[in-house]
């Protein structure tokens, strides 16, 4: 699929489609060229549009069809449910202002979320009530615990023998925090993904990836039914991904989705 690329949860289960986008080709020193489906970091609606058209083709689904919340670094869950489809463009977007997570059980319906260095987090319950969750985890949604929340929401609705993928994203080495968000992130219990600072390392660093992976675990997600990408978006050598600590926040975004066939 141009700009598409498959994701493992749609290799192992018959009944998802799971998927990154790629740039693709894109012009050295344009931060918003290459694919991108991103409406609200400054690129021109010409551009995000025609890449949403070219989306909904690749995936044989309506524009209409694909669902991206207006993401605000928080730790907000909200569950996408038939009546939200029936809403016009605007009562939609209403509804999708402020959240960093979305659930449905609808079919056909291409939800995800947009980053550039921040954890994309896929859920699929693969039992129980079917149903899939696209998570925004920042380091802000990580100490919220925002992918354990989608966890306990789908189990709530019914979803069980839920599995997860943890999508192309900062790595540790690459994503250097203040002290302060290093104890943030060590009184929350995640003393694992964090590397203090020293005369070499300079300042902490967090592995926001490691840390996502660990509250899937604990909300009960088996480890090894959790795939993790552990590619980094600001250093991975092909250029296929954006991020914002390479490129500023005004660039692109990488949408990473997942859809009930």
């Amino acid at each position: 699929m141009a700009n598409v690329e498959p994701g493992p949860l749609s290799r192992r289960f018959a009944d998802v489609l799971d998927f990154t986008t790629v740039r693709g080709c894109f012009a050295d020193g344009d931060p918003y060229s290459g694919f991108s489906i991103c409406d609200y970091t400054g690129d021109k609606p010409c551009h995000y549009n025609k890449c949403i058209d070219e989306l909904a083709a690749t995936l044989g689904v309506g524009r209409c069809r694909i669902v991206k919340p207006r993401q605000v670094h928080g730790s907000r869950v909200s569950v996408l449910d038939p009546g939200f489809f029936s809403l016009d463009a605007d009562a939609q977007a209403a509804r999708l202002e402020g959240l960093d997570g979305v659930v449905t059980s609808c079919r056909r319906i291409a939800i995800g979320v947009n980053t550039a260095d921040c954890v994309p987090v896929l859920l699929y319950a693969a039992a129980g009530t079917g149903m899939v969750a696209a998570v925004h985890a920042g380091w802000r949604g990580t100490l919220a615990r925002i992918a354990a929340n989608a966890v306990r929401i789908m189990q709530q609705h019914g979803g069980r023998e839920i599995v997860a993928y943890i999508g192309v994203s900062i790595c540790r080495d690459c994503f250097e925090v203040g002290n302060e968000v290093a104890e943030a992130f060590l009184d929350a219990g995640f003393g694992d993904a964090v590397m203090l600072g020293n005369e070499d390392a300079g300042k902490p660093h967090v592995d926001l990836q490691e840390a996502n992976r660990r509250q899937l675990v604990a909300c009960g997600v088996a480890p090894g039914d959790i795939y993790v990408d552990g590619r980094c978006s600001r250093h991975d050598p092909s250029g296929d991904f954006f991020s914002a600590r390479r490129m500023g926040i005004n660039s692109g975004r990488t949408f990473t989705g997942i859809m009930l066939r």
